[in-house]
């Protein structure tokens, strides 16, 4: 398996999940300039990263990869077994992570029209705290084994922290500091700003 990778992007959520597997792997660093070329492009449509080559070709999107590998990867135990309730709620927890906390973390960091950023720091902090009940007295998400729903959620989340906005969500902050203290998360870490 290889991983075209640009550090600082979605792609580090990928070699975190690759990191927590242990099995050999391929890194491909891209510049920038190489990652908005025409090879890439035939990779991703539109000169994304991550994109993962594996034996049946390319695959883009973060979260979609990293439920792929967790799949591939079934006695690493990173993901339930189907047809559970607690698969359902890695389901559950990976897709509101992009669709609900990332999109408006990012416009509440972003926005400039005063109005815009507040609506979205305001959705956003529902979401968090949405995440902060789901925690309750628990360390992950689902069950009580790290999963890929604390992955995703968690990178996404600690980019949120890293600019302020979950200091009102204590359990979500404590989540947070937990996961990106893993030793797979500090190696993700290492590679990506090397």
């Amino acid at each position: 398996m290889r991983l075209f990778h640009l550090p600082g992007s979605r792609s580090t959520r990928v070699l975190w999940l690759l990191e927590e597997i242990g099995e050999p792997y391929d890194l491909t660093i891209l510049t920038r300039d190489e990652k908005n070329g025409p090879e890439h492009g035939r990779r991703h449509p539109l000169n994304r990263v991550p994109v993962i080559e594996e034996d049946g070709g390319y695959v883009f999107e973060s979260a979609a990869i990293c439920l792929d590998i967790a799949d591939r990867h079934l006695d690493k135990g990173l993901v339930p077994a189907v047809g559970t309730h607690e698969r359902a709620l890695v389901y559950q927890w990976v897709i509101f992570a992009v669709t609900e906390l990332e999109p408006y973390g990012g416009q509440a960091i972003r926005e400039t029209d005063p109005e815009r950023k507040e609506a979205a720091a305001a959705r956003y902090g529902l979401a968090v705290g949405a995440v902060q009940d789901a925690l309750g007295d628990r360390d992950f998400l689902v069950g009580d084994r790290f999963t890929v729903a604390d992955l995703i959620c968690g990178a996404v989340l600690s980019f949120g922290k890293r600019n302020g906005l979950t200091d009102a969500f204590p359990l979500v902050s404590a989540y947070v500091e937990r996961l990106d203290e893993r030793p797979a998360r500090v190696r993700a870490n290492e590679r990506t700003t090397a």
